[in-house]
């Protein structure tokens, strides 16, 4: 009587388990995933800044750029020895805290260089490019150009 008990035991051991193994298996793919709530991230894109600040020369050690109120510019070196009338003609766009420089390139193409505007004042200017360098410009009169 006892091994027919201990026999009982162990079927009703092994179906529970199988039907377990059989459930498991059925419901495991059917199971409904739920996607996590996505939260859109704040947009700092609403700054604006007064792109007629921007009109003028600006220098950076050695490297210089005009802005003119028509868009255009241009950028020279004296690093290089490169003077202004040897310089890279460009023109730019400032929408928000989008900054971007257009290079015309001689074989026919237009070349973007976009930067993030961090700081835009009256006498002090500071950038960011894609890479992370910030570029910090102080606005000059042309008689510190001269000397």
């Amino acid at each position: 009587m006892k091994k027919k008990f201990w026999i009982a035991i162990l079927i009703i051991l092994a179906t529970a388990g199988v039907a377990f193994a059989v459930y498991y298996i059925w419901f495991a793919d059917h199971k409904e995933y739920v996607e996590p709530e996505m939260l859109e991230p704040e947009v700092f894109h609403d700054i604006e800044f007064d792109e007629d600040l921007l009109i003028g020369l600006w220098k950076e050690e050695e490297n210089y750029y005009r802005y003119n109120d028509d868009g255009t510019a241009v950028t020279w070196d004296l690093a290089d020895d490169v003077m202004e009338d040897e310089g890279t003609e460009l023109t730019w766009t400032l929408e928000n805290d989008t900054f971007t420089h257009y290079y015309q390139i001689e074989i026919g193409g237009v070349i973007p260089k976009m930067f993030t505007m961090k700081v835009l004042e009256l006498d002090f200017m500071e950038y960011e490019d894609d890479y992370g360098v910030n570029h910090k410009f102080n606005k000059v009169e042309e008689l510190q150009l001269i000397n």
